[in-house]
């Protein structure tokens, strides 16, 4: 039975990307195939002038972009194959560039979410800035410095899709973020219309991922759940979501882990496929329920800006002490992490006390790092600058669930080890 033959238990299904009003008009396609659905997107809104950005790994080891360029033809004016971890400046203005000088009205972006956020936030720079202020300070003149974000900005433009490679979830999100090179401070831009077009879940697409990618963005996506619902504000209804959303990315990871030690190809899309689902559904307490992320986000974004931490590993390191510090020193989130407890020992059949443990736990399972110490973060002096800079963080500051620059400190102490 061939790969193609295999996947017919996958069934391709299109649907709005979130139950929400704004996301009317923009759909998701779960089980993708992507060359046919880009073309039929690109061929449904009239697109003839398309940016293609992707992964340099993903072009050098497979032959998935070389495939859609053929495909597309003429309609492929511009490409960038490389955009930096935490979605550097550079690389966003980079694009707006390319989107200006060719005259795009389409957009493609292929990878991570370093790829998807560049993308979204070079669609917002190119109807914000003037073309001769693609510039650093451009940017950032954005930004409310206090706020950590940019709003009010004017809506894209350019038609954008988006292919995802990982699961940190960022295509689903109308904010995205990028790293300011002169402070290393990651800063969000906001807009209600900057979400893709079309969101592409394919598994086959996403099985070239690096395993410690993906498996990291999986701890990310376990992240927005645990969050979600050990945040005070999570109502019943929105806490029965996150735990389904939950259950559902602990399984996929599990199986990916399993069906590629097997050698089980059709186990290891199944669990692709599982995960690229539970990592939509994570993102419903934030965009749905309106439930602001956690410390654990706040801290992860400038621990991976200023000290060079991978995306998803911030998660695999900080949620464990973000959850013992809350529960053990702050005396909180007591039903959120039982309820978070419960799923892990009922999907994976373990015994764990608490969720910070389990959290933990799994993190070994997948062999990913899970201390400060383990990725080489150990100066001082770059952990206070974590800190200070999560203080104006979008979900940091004393208006979040941390109060002061000290906590912070804490928190990284005991993420050391």
């Amino acid at each position: 039975m061939n790969e193609n033959q295999q996947g017919a238990n996958r069934q391709k299904e299109v649907v709005q990307q979130l139950p929400i009003p704004s996301r009317k008009g923009r759909d998701a396609i779960i089980n993708s195939e992507y060359l046919e659905d880009i073309a039929e997107a690109l061929d449904k809104w009239g697109c003839e002038q398309v940016v293609l950005v992707h992964s340099h790994a993903l072009d050098s080891s497979t032959g998935i972009i070389k495939t859609l360029s053929r495909n597309l033809g003429s309609r492929v004016v511009a490409t960038q194959s490389k955009v930096g971890a935490h979605s550097p400046y550079v690389d966003v203005l980079s694009i707006a560039k390319l989107l200006h000088e060719t005259k795009a009205d389409g957009l493609i972006s292929i990878g991570s979410s370093s790829y998807s956020d560049a993308c979204k936030i070079a669609r917002l720079m190119h109807t914000n800035l003037d073309s001769g202020n693609y510039t650093v300070d451009g940017m950032e003149s954005l930004v409310d410095q206090e706020a950590g974000n940019a709003k009010g900005l004017q809506d894209p433009t350019i038609r954008l899709i988006v292919v995802p490679t990982s699961l940190s979830a960022s295509e689903w999100n109308h904010v995205s973020s990028a790293t300011n090179p002169k402070t290393n401070k990651k800063q969000h831009f906001e807009n209600e219309k900057a979400m893709p077009d079309l969101i592409l879940l394919d598994p086959k697409v996403a099985s070239t991922s690096p395993r410690k990618l993906w498996l990291s963005s999986g701890i990310r996506a376990v992240d927005h759940c645990v969050e979600t619902m050990c945040n005070s504000h999570c109502t019943r209804d929105a806490s029965r979501h996150m735990e389904e959303a939950l259950r559902g990315l602990l399984r996929g990871l599990k199986e990916y882990k399993e069906g590629e030690e097997k050698g089980d190809r059709e186990e290891f899309l199944k669990g692709i496929s599982e995960c690229q689902v539970g990592s939509r559904a994570a993102m419903m307490g934030l965009l749905d329920y309106k439930i602001p992320m956690g410390p654990s986000h706040a801290i992860g974004h400038q621990l991976g800006s200023s000290c060079g931490v991978m995306h998803g590993v911030t998660s695999c390191i900080m949620l464990p002490s973000v959850l013992r510090y809350m529960r053990d020193v702050k005396g909180q989130q007591e039903r959120g992490q039982k309820q978070v407890l419960q799923a892990f020992n009922e999907v994976l059949g373990w015994d764990e006390n608490s969720a910070a443990d389990a959290v933990a736990r799994f993190v070994q399972s997948l062999e990913l790092p899970g201390s400060l110490s383990a990725v080489g973060v150990e100066d001082e002096g770059c952990l206070d600058k974590v800190a200070e800079l999560t203080m104006t963080d979008v979900w940091g500051g004393s208006k979040r669930q941390i109060e002061t620059k000290e906590e912070v400190l804490e928190i990284l102490h005991m993420a050391r080890m």
